[in-house]
């Protein structure tokens, strides 16, 4: 089972991304990643103005981390700038949790 403290723990990295770093240049990189997530959740990106940019569900039990290629769901690249994630787990109605959270994407 999960509490709302287990949620405070989620981290997004790199933070912030810088899309033109040296570290973008070997296999697998691109990527931002989701970390300390719990076994089941679900996670949402946000522009700052509250635009939705892209929902995964995440399901492992033995990895509480995830990748996301910094594209929306029409497989654009995201612009520059502050973005705002939630992390919802749990059941449903007062069984939700939810951590918000955000990062910066730098060009």
């Amino acid at each position: 089972s999960i509490v709302q403290s287990d949620l405070e723990k989620v981290k997004v990295v790199p933070n912030p991304y810088y899309v033109d770093s040296i570290f973008n240049n070997t296999p697998g990189s691109g990527l931002m990643w989701f970390t300390h997530l719990p076994n089941k959740c679900k996670i949402s990106i946000y522009t700052i103005s509250g635009q939705l940019v892209y929902t995964f569900n995440h399901n492992d039990e033995f990895s509480g981390q995830a990748s996301w290629n910094l594209k929306t769901g029409n497989g654009d690249m995201i612009a520059p700038g502050l973005y705002l994630y939630t992390v919802q787990a749990g059941g449903s109605g007062d069984d939700l949790y939810k951590h918000i959270g955000k990062f910066y994407v730098v060009r």
